[in-house]
C-alpha cells in the first residue's frame, strides 16, 4: 500500500486499472479449462441420452405396431417410461489383492491416434411403465389383450400398464 501512496493520482489510477484488467483476464482464462471439461461431459451425456431415447422410441414403435394390429386402428399413441439411462460396461483388467483392488480399462488406438475404450456390454434401462391410447382402448377385451402382450414382451407388471380409449 505504501507504493500506491507515493504515486500521483493519474499513475495510481493507471496501475489500478491495469491490475484490474490483469485480474479480469486471469478469471476469464482460468475458466477455459473448466468449460472444456463441461463440454466433454455434456457430449458424453448427450451420446448416452441419444442411445436411451432411440431405445425408448424403438419400444414405442413396436408396441404401437402391435396395438394397431390388435385394435385394427392406425390411431395409436404409446409412451414408455424407463428407470434410468443406458449403462455401458467396458473391457478392463481387475487386480485384487488382500486389502485392495484396482481396475485398468483396456483401450485401442483408433486411426486418428486417439485411445478409445472397448465396449463389452450395453445394458438398456428397465421399462417401468407403458401407456397406450388407442381406439377401442376402453373395451375390456382390447385392454386385456394389450396388457397381456405388453407385460409378456417387456416383462412389466400389469399394474404398470395403462390402456385408454380415444376418439
Amino acid at each position: 500500500m505504501k507504493l500506491l501512496e507515493n504515486l500521483s493520482g493519474k499513475k495510481k489510477s493507471l496501475i489500478l486499472a491495469i491490475a484490474g484488467i490483469v485480474g479480469l483476464m486471469l478469471i476469464i482464462f482460468g475458466t477455459f479449462g473448466e468449460k472444456k471439461e463441461e463440454i466433454e461431459e455434456f457430449s458424453k451425456n448427450t451420446k448416452e441420452n441419444t442411445s436411451t431415447m432411440e431405445y425408448i422410441q424403438a419400444l414405442e414403435n413396436k408396441i404401437g405396431n402391435i396395438a394397431e394390429q390388435i385394435t385394427g386402428s392406425g390411431n395409436v399413441r404409446v409412451i414408455v417410461s424407463v428407470s434410468s439411462g443406458t449403462e455401458y460396461i467396458y473391457v478392463s483388467n481387475e487386480k485384487r489383492g488382500e486389502n485392495s483392488s484396482s481396475k485398468e480399462y483396456i483401450t485401442v488406438r483408433t486411426e486418428n491416434g486417439a485411445d478409445e475404450l472397448i465396449l463389452f456390454k450395453e445394458i438398456y434401462p428397465e421399462v417401468t411403465g407403458v401407456s397406450v391410447a388407442c381406439k377401442g382402448g376402453d373395451s375390456p377385451e382390447i385392454q386385456a389383450k394389450l396388457i397381456s402382450v405388453i407385460s409378456t414382451s417387456l416383462n412389466v407388471g400389469s399394474n404398470r400398464i395403462c390402456i385408454v380409449g380415444i376418439q
